[in-house]
């Protein structure tokens, strides 16, 4: 059956553009239809019921444009072997284009058009019940209220559980709270996954404790095991309490209140109701409250939580400042360049947020596992019982108590939280050395990188540059360069701009990866590579003709040849990938001869005078052989290889996450050793947890259905304390850093 959707297209400007958006839309297979509007921004797509927005939405922005989407976080009452069900309800909603699910946090992150539908809709169809989080209600507040319910619970266990066996004559009584109040949760959780059609955690728990107080009623006067039921509901909460517990502190440590600024003028407020253009003063000691420029003053500041560099750096008149460093010592006036929802400190929470919500390969077969495994255990359970009872000659007690201890022990959520606690904790860790991981599959994709490649100026390189040689052919032809770059936030152009001309920019346009053109003083300058350069001026020069070509009035104006230097760590990196077996080429848009010389010092492959598309195409050449490829670079200029790339790493300058189209930021080139050990851990971390979490059911199941009776017996309480501790320590074996 068709259906319609409509669009809002970010980014067109031109009938050329509603053109490429079309045609981008009717690539899709089932797309019947696109009509694109250039006045109102939107596109009507036909299409069949077979083809997933998300589809639409990535052929637009592979096309340089994009779509107006939204996002939202539900925190899902559910069990986290539950979650990859509702993620693929949520996935058939119409109107929604992604889902994410983190069953570490029970959360799902679900981003929508925002035309079609809203996320009470969403929720609505899919028949989910969920909290969305909004700014007054976030993810940390839910997850603490879901820690204190479960203490409440936990308390009110302990305490009648304990009475019912100090006074076994009043068990019935003293149970009563804990099997209808401290169980609720499990009771309704398991009402609520059988109303659906399917199982999980809490069925377990609520069959096997049930058992055990219903056949004790059904047994009042003879033997009953109310207190056992008791204890096997306390002993679950306690491991449901200390998982929630790691939780509600793993994401405390992502969370980022605002900060208290004081305005010039003495006022004190939130930094989240600073405007742009307000002046703070901040003292020493305090946190910087507001992305901004130093306005007056100096001081040292601790950017640590941003960069994971301890060091303080000096702060003067003119520099940045970011959100979340610390004033070490001196005082700033700050003028507030960014509000604080679009601080850099808060892109970066949203990013790592994003990556938590990652999946990886090996958890589709854990999904597999996890939908059967409840099943699978009932069946067991109901296979013990038989045989317990009707082959081995028990009577109906021992071998209910058998079954019970069979439901109890089994931990389907050991399987659903193994994979996804390893990679929200590796995200962490890695963001306390400075390293914002975006997408946290890279942690596993890594391992499989046969070839990387690094851009030049400012990656390996100190981006430095200085003139070596000069020539004029046309007298002032070197300062108008120098006026010509004034305009151009690229190395070579700092450099031109100490050769000091004096003038005034008229026209300027600077082509990346190439050059600029400018006016100046009435003069069409063109500064640049030899072929930009050779291409828009009447000079056919020659190879070692400098690396600089400066054409005035399109004429031979002058050359200037540089130099600049390898950094250390370049030398240390490049070593560390050779021993991994990975290949290292350079690719860059200098075509200067210390290019070379470069490449012979650190003996790799050099790929020089590449524009960003070429550089994104040699990526595509090297993805069609069957390489994988990793790319580092500046993140600006080499956005378009960082997104071509496998792994595509930004080194950011700390100042717009946004803008950079990497997987993964680093501040250092450094990072990237960090970033593989990390990676290694991950990958061993899921191994090892699956590895628990699998041997775990395997070994524990057979032992309390009574395979090495009358040796070895697992009482129904005490296999409940097993259960509720597996979780347990696949979380915090997940935490440990080794």
């Amino acid at each position: 059956m068709d259906k319609e959707e409509e669009l809002k297209i970010e980014g067109m400007h031109c009938a050329t553009c509603v053109l490429t958006v079309s045609k981008s839309l009717k690539s899709v297979n089932g797309v019947k239809e696109a009509e694109v509007n250039l006045a109102t921004g939107s596109a009507k797509v036909i299409l069949n019921g077979d083809v997933r927005l998300k589809e639409l939405v990535k052929a637009v922005r592979k096309a340089g444009y994009d779509v107006a989407t939204q996002r939202f976080i539900v925190k899902l009452n559910v069990n986290p072997e539950e979650i990859p069900k509702i993620v693929k309800k949520l996935e058939n909603v119409r109107g929604v284009i992604d889902v994410q699910s983190n069953p570490g946090l029970g959360t799902v992150m679900i981003e929508y058009n925002p035309i079609s539908t809203t996320p009470q809709e969403i929720l609505k169809e899919a028949e989910i019940k969920g909290e969305i989080l909004s700014k007054q209600h976030t993810e940390k507040d839910i997850i603490y209220k879901d820690l204190y319910d479960l203490l409440r619970r936990l308390l009110i266990g302990v305490v009648f559980t304990t009475l019912s066996y100090l006074f076994p004559t009043f068990s019935i009584i003293f149970s009563l709270p804990v099997q209808f109040y401290s169980g609720l949760r499990f009771h309704k959780g398991a009402y609520r996954a059988l109303r659906n059609k399917t199982t999980n955690m809490d069925v377990l728990v609520s069959l096997s404790s049930n058992l055990l107080w219903f056949s004790s009623l059904f047994l009042l006067g003879k033997q009953t095991f109310f207190s056992d039921a008791s204890l096997l509901i306390t002993f679950i909460l306690v491991g449901k309490t200390l998982e929630a517990y790691i939780k509600a502190k793993m994401s405390s440590d992502i969370r980022i209140e605002p900060y208290r600024a004081t305005l010039k003028d003495g006022r004190i407020v939130s930094s989240n109701e600073l405007k742009i253009g307000d002046i703070i003063i901040v003292r020493a000691g305090e946190k910087i409250p507001a992305d901004g420029i130093v306005e007056n003053g100096e001081g040292e500041v601790n950017e640590s939580i941003l960069t994971g560099e301890q060091k303080p750096v000096l702060k003067k008149k003119g520099d940045s400042v970011l959100a979340g460093g610390i004033l070490v010592n001196g005082y700033l006036e700050i003028y507030v360049t960014r509000s604080w929802d679009r601080s850099y400190i808060m892109q970066v929470t949203e990013a790592v947020r994003g990556a938590y919500n990652t999946r990886v390969s090996i958890q589709n077969l854990v999904d597999k596992v996890s939908s059967i495994f409840v099943p699978v255990v009932i069946s067991i359970g109901i296979a013990t019982f038989l045989i317990w009872r009707f082959i081995m000659g028990f009577n109906t007690i021992n071998a209910l108590l058998f079954t019970v201890s069979v439901l109890a022990i089994a931990c389907p959520c050991a399987l659903g939280l193994a994979t996804p606690m390893a990679i929200l904790t590796s995200v962490h860790r890695a963001l306390k050395r400075g390293i914002i991981i975006r997408d946290g599959s890279i942690l596993e994709e890594i391992r499989n990188i046969d070839i990387a490649i690094l851009d030049k100026t400012g990656t390996i390189t100190k981006g430095e540059y200085s003139i070596s040689e000069k020539i004029e052919f046309i007298e002032n032809a070197l300062q108008l360069a120098s006026v010509a770059e004034s305009r151009s936030l690229h190395p070579v152009a700092k450099a031109l701009q100490k050769l000091g001309g004096k003038g005034e920019v008229e026209y300027f346009e600077e082509f990346p990866g190439r050059g600029v053109y400018a006016k100046v003083n009435g003069n069409d300058v063109i500064v640049g590579n030899r072929d930009f350069v050779k291409n828009n001026c009447d000079w056919d020069a020659k190879e070692d003709e400098g690396d600089i070509l400066i054409c005035i009035n399109g004429k031979p104006g002058g050359v200037v040849s540089l130099k600049d230097e390898v950094k250390e760590e370049a030398r240390k990196v490049i070593d560390y990938l050779r021993r991994k077996g990975i290949e290292v080429i350079i690719a860059t848009g200098d075509n200067s001869k210390s290019v070379d010389q470069i490449g012979r010092e650190l003996n790799v492959k050099v790929y020089k005078g590449m524009s960003p598309e070429d550089k994104a195409e040699l990526i595509r050449s090297l993805k069609e052989k069957g390489h994988k490829v990793l790319f580092v670079g500046d993140g600006i200029n080499d956005g378009l290889a960082i997104k071509e790339a496998d792994i595509g790493i930004a080194i950011s300058t700390g100042t717009d996450l946004a803008k950079s189209a990497g997987k993964v930021i680093i501040s250092s080139l450094m990072d990237i050793l960090v970033l593989f050990e990390e990676a290694r851990l991950t990958v061993r971390k899921i191994k090892e947890n699956l590895t628990w979490a699998f041997g775990y059911n395997s070994v524990l199941i057979p032992i309390a259905g009574g395979i090495l009776y009358p040796h070895i017996v697992i009482p129904p309480e005490y296999a409940a304390l097993a259960m509720g501790f597996s979780s347990v320590i696949v979380s915090l074996w997940s935490l440990i850093p080794f």
